[in-house]
């Protein structure tokens, strides 16, 4: 459902990527990670068709080297920050795509269906027609994961869907985007620098290093990897006495 091969990225004298390689399985996890400056959102960008590649193949749901407008129909996505717009509605952030384009749907109906996936992240009907800053960061990702469900797309990508989160909220949107992600059977693949967010959400991991995949392998495998660049990044250096 997703794969990327050879991925190759430089802006001007900086190169972000070096020939990155990956596939997701249907209905897979994929969990990437990797510190400040290691290409992730690069990968993302390019993965989406907002960046393209120097260099490399990217395959989306059978779309090769596909445009963001190509892959609206197949692909969810929730924004590190969220990404709502302040000035429409919770319901209108959430049935955006379906009140756009040629096959549009009725108003009453998407906003049927916006309340019935706000209900989905745990979210009442009385929220809809507040506006954004009206809401928590918590709230605020929940409604970004009920917008990323909306129209149920095949794949699912999630931005540093925990980042500046409390951690017990951090824990509802694990498990939130666990069970969604289970429930539809969706691929999806995940950006964080959170052990946490490995630990709940992937099947598969991918570390990123310099450009470059460094590993790749199980949840579990990479729990207990004892490669010392994954173990230290697992860990935080705790065994090591950093700090």
């Amino acid at each position: 459902m997703i794969s990327a091969q050879d991925l190759h990225k430089s802006f001007g004298a900086k190169t972000v990527l070096r020939g990155v390689s990956l596939t997701v399985a249907p209905g897979e996890s994929l969990v990437v990670i990797g510190g400040s400056g290691t290409g992730k959102s690069v990968l993302l960008k390019c993965l989406l068709g907002l960046e393209p590649p120097d260099r490399g193949q990217v395959d989306i749901a059978g779309l090769k080297q596909p445009r963001p407008h190509e892959l609206a129909a197949h692909v969810g996505m929730l924004f590190q920050g969220a990404a709502l717009f302040d000035s429409l509605p919770v319901w209108q952030n959430v049935a955006f795509r379906l009140l756009r384009g040629r096959h549009r749907m009725p108003r009453g109906a998407a906003r049927e269906l916006a309340v019935e996936k706000l209900a989905r992240v745990g979210l009442g009907p009385e929220v809809a027609d507040l506006f954004p800053a009206e809401l928590s960061g918590g709230m605020q990702k929940r409604v970004g994961l009920a917008r990323a469900i909306v129209g149920n797309p095949p794949i699912l990508f999630f931005d540093e869907p925990t980042a500046g989160l409390d951690p017990v909220m951090a824990g509802r949107i694990n498990r939130l985007i666990r069970s969604v992600v289970s429930e539809a059977g969706a691929t999806a693949m995940t950006i964080t620098h959170d052990m946490r967010t490995l630990s709940d959400v992937a099947d598969k991991v991918a570390m990123l290093r310099d450009g470059r995949i460094h590993w790749q392998g199980s949840r579990d495998e990479a729990l207990t990897s004892r490669d010392p660049i994954l173990h230290e990044f697992v860990t935080g250096g705790a065994e090591t006495g950093e700090t």
